[in-house]
């Protein structure tokens, strides 16, 4: 069967058939037990409404949390600023958002209000209140509250659409000491919403009784003796009694009942009259509904079919791609998608197929280039040894002892296929390169290497201290004609390790040692063509970050005319860690 005839046949057996049988039904049904369904529906109506409502308190309620949760209001209510200037700083950065959010997300709330307990917080009339302020038959009534407990009053009971006020306190951070009461003003409208969606409108009336039956409201429902009675006796949610329809409910929050009550003429009077409009208007929804249907579902169909028939054909020797028609209006849907993907995928199989010899030729191509690679640095190092083992003939121990030096730097850079290494060979590698420089320079350089840690157990990028010893040299004693010191020194305590790069040139100045805090802590771009050295100190601040993690970091420590010192920071717990 195509998955056109499951689709009508799923229609007819799902929504045509189950829609008629429904409407049978309902028709044959409807003056049999037409007022107990429907007493019975306004019920849950009734109870769908109070637990919006409930959803509505819940929501409102949960203001106070987030004041409570809030450390810069209750900080405020404590009293904790000691000055009015940090105080008002404290209400306009912090507390003034908390409350134009509160109400702008709860649009019910009409104000919020605290009343405080300390004097000497600084007081907001139209936030902060003394609790002087509070009418004492309120304050006696919520004095009782307890810690995450609130009270729902009506601020006039003599209607039956009254607004609402809650109360509750805020305690501080400590949950001990009650430091303000929270009122929010809520206005009668979450009452109206509550009644339009229980259904009060037209003859519906609502009004409000206490637990006892009395009447909480000074309008006067027309309402007989018998059913004011059955009110007061009765604890069914509903009943009829002769032509009075009676749903009531319990309003835990507010502590009152609401009765909603209607006349059952009015019910059947609309009812008969919407009788032949009601069925007449399901039979052409349903005929218009299922045109639209078969529409829609031929529409999705018969691109699908295509689809598929396209599928069947395709083979090795055919990997011709599906049409789509280009600009159409169905393009972009799922099913234009799932034709682009498969046309996608179909190309992608033709170009693997035919391009898998040019790849294998590709693959010996780059096999060769890799083994052309290996044969070059072998003879760089050939040629150095040659050039020592020359100068070494000739006596010329300087020329021998650069090669020699020059060798190491070179194989130590390019033989290794790792990224990583320890701390010991990092730090032999520099001494061969501050080696070539003092040959260079002669007496107006001199370096130490003071390392007091296991550096043969401390592992570390490679290339960690060159960048750093380079900057020594180029930035201190090729600046300078005076002789210069370049120190390296590692030591470690129980929380890190200490490498410092320490040189006694002119220092950095003050502003240009300051860009270059900020661009190292923003991780900027130092990258420019005149700025060498701060792409030496960039890369091995990103890299020490990388590697080590945690608190890790590089740091630049100068002072003019004193020198400057290149300072690495590891974490021990991260080194403690590989």
């Amino acid at each position: 069967m195509s998955i056109m005839r499951k689709i009508v046949l799923g229609y007819v057996i799902v929504i045509f058939i189950p829609v008629l049988a429904f409407g049978y039904h309902y028709y044959t049904q409807i003056y049999g037990n037409m007022t107990q369904q429907f007493v019975e529906s306004r019920q849950k109506i009734l109870e769908q409404a109070y637990a919006n409502m409930r959803t509505d308190f819940a929501r409102i309620q949960s203001v106070h949390r987030v004041m409570q949760n809030n450390p810069y209001l209750t900080d405020y209510l404590d009293g904790v600023y000691e000055s009015d200037a940090d105080s008002v700083y404290a209400l306009i950065r912090y507390i003034s958002p908390l409350y134009t959010q509160s109400l702008y997300a709860n649009p019910e709330i009409e104000s919020l209000v605290v009343y405080k307990t300390k004097d000497r917080v600084l007081p907001i009339t139209n936030l902060f209140r003394d609790r002087s302020m509070l009418d004492p038959r309120i304050e006696e009534t919520v004095s009782s509250l307890k810690a995450g407990q609130g009270r729902w009053l009506r601020s006039d009971t003599n209607v039956s659409d009254p607004d609402l006020v809650y109360y509750q306190y805020i305690y501080n951070t400590q949950i001990t000491e009650r430091i303000g009461l929270l009122e929010i003003r809520v206005r009668n409208s979450l009452i109206h919403n509550f009644y339009a969606a229980a259904g009060v409108e037209a003859n519906w009336k609502a009004f409000l009784l206490s637990d006892q039956g009395k009447l909480l409201t000074d309008e006067k429902p027309k309402l007989d003796d018998t059913t004011l009675h059955l009110l007061q006796s009765d604890d069914r949610a509903f009943f009829i009694n002769r032509k009075t329809i009676v749903n009531q409910l319990k309003l835990e929050p507010l502590d009152v009942r609401v009765i909603v009550t209607g006349q059952v003429d009015d019910v059947f009077r609309s009812v008969k009259q919407k009788e032949v409009v009601l069925i007449t208007m399901i039979v052409l929804l349903l005929i218009a509904l299922s045109i639209a249907y078969y529409v829609l579902a031929a529409t999705i169909t018969k691109r699908i079919l295509r689809l598929a028939r396209h599928m069947r054909t395709l083979n090795d020797d055919n990997l011709r791609q599906h049409s789509i028609k280009r600009g159409g209006r169905f393009e972009r849907d799922e099913i234009g998608f799932l034709t682009a993907t498969y046309n996608t995928m179909v190309r992608r199989m033709d170009e693997l197929i035919n391009n898998v010899h040019r790849v294998e030729l590709r693959n010996k191509e780059a096999a060769y280039q890799v083994l052309q690679a290996q044969i070059k640095p072998h003879f760089l190092y050939n040629t150095l040894e040659t050039i020592r083992m020359v100068a070494e003939a000739n006596n010329d121990k300087e020329v021998a002892e650069i090669s020699f030096w020059f060798g190491k730097l070179m194989r130590y850079s390019l033989s290794s296929e790792r990224e990583e290494t320890v701390l010991a060979k990092e730090i032999e590698m520099v001494a061969f390169y501050m080696n070539i420089h003092k040959m260079r320079l002669q007496s107006r350089l001199t370096y130490e290497i003071d390392v007091s840690i296991d550096a043969e157990r401390l592992a570390c990028p490679r290339f960690l201290l060159q960048p750093l010893i380079e900057n020594a040299i180029v930035h201190g004693a090729s600046a300078v004609l005076r002789p210069v010191h370049i120190r390296l020194r590692a030591v470690e305590t129980e929380q890190e390790v200490t490498i410092d790069v320490t040189d006694n040139a002119n220092g950095i100045p003050p502003d240009k040692l300051l860009e270059l805090h900020k661009r190292l802590a923003k991780h900027d771009d130092l990258g420019r063509s005149d700025e060498t050295s701060g792409v030496g100190l960039r890369n091995v601040n990103d890299r020490i970050k990388t590697f080590f993690g945690g608190e890790s970091r590089l740091e630049v420590i100068s002072e003019p005319g004193k020198g400057t010192c290149l300072r690495i920071t590891i974490a021990k717990r991260t080194v403690d860690g590989r």
